[in-house]
């Protein structure tokens, strides 16, 4: 087992480029923000009505619970609203950020329901956040929670449509990149997750406040159709943990 690693020390940052994310997604924010609340609503109300005009409702519905760009406010909302139909819109998503669960990944290859589970041509990147708990025991728990949406928000805007991105748990997330084997190619991908990541964050336009954090990525490539989903997982945690132990903020590959 040999690990190859990339740092992110000398990657630049563009400050100007870092764009500001209303974070407010949970009800308990929602009302101290009408001006997002009524942005959510309005999505809300535009999806609702494609969904009840829709010649075939599941289908419809089948499309909104597949679309990375709701919110899990609005997520939960459209479910509610949708009732018993609408449960797949809100299923197999981490309440907080809005991202697949760890359940739902392992269920989706065992079972193959993407379809991908018996290709070789798969990577996926293990990220723990650095500097998580300092901001989460200095800023509080309301202010942790918001930093792990925008961290979820920044990944997902990241990556393809046909790749996964999980909320494994805490401050842990897996990304799954499909059709992907060549190394040079994964480190790419994982460089540019670590990037985004290390962008400063301002959580609120009347506070200034910025808060900074990095991570630590392992990477796992699939060069056997036999290995599963947890084998994967498991090298990539060996590999994130290396990347830990040789000075945070940076990338190792599982080799």
């Amino acid at each position: 087992m040999a690990f190859f690693k990339t740092t992110a020390a000398s990657m630049p940052k563009d400050p100007e480029n870092s764009a500001h994310l209303n974070l407010d997604l949970r009800l308990d924010l929602i009302a101290a923000n009408p001006e997002f609340a009524a942005e959510q609503l309005k999505s809300i109300l535009a999806n609702l009505q494609k969904v009840l005009q829709a010649t075939n409702r599941e289908a419809a519905i089948a499309y909104l619970a597949q679309d990375p760009s709701l919110s899990t406010f609005q997520r939960h909302l459209l479910s509610d609203l949708l009732g018993e139909g609408g449960k797949a819109i809100s299923g197999n998503r981490d309440e907080l950020t809005g991202l697949l669960t760890r359940s739902s990944l392992l269920e989706s290859f065992s079972q193959e329901s993407h379809g991908v589970s018996a290709k070789t041509n798969l990577a996926i990147c293990f990220i723990d956040l650095d500097g998580f708990k300092v901001i989460n025991d200095q800023h509080g728990h309301v202010i942790g929670d918001q930093v792990l949406v925008a961290i979820s928000q920044r990944i997902q805007a990241a990556i393809r449509p046909t790749d996964m991105a999980v909320r494994w748990g805490g401050d842990e997330f897996i990304v799954v990149f499909e059709g992907v084997s060549a190394p040079d190619v994964v480190m790419q991908l994982a460089t540019r997750l670590l990037g985004i990541i290390g962008e400063p964050l301002q959580l609120n336009l009347d506070n200034p406040m910025r808060l900074f954090l990095g991570a630590s990525i392992g990477v796992a490539i699939r060069t056997d159709e036999k290995l599963s989903m947890s084998d994967l997982v498991n090298r990539a945690d060996q590999a994130m943990y290396q990347a830990k132990k040789s000075g945070q903020n940076s990338i190792q590959i599982f080799s």
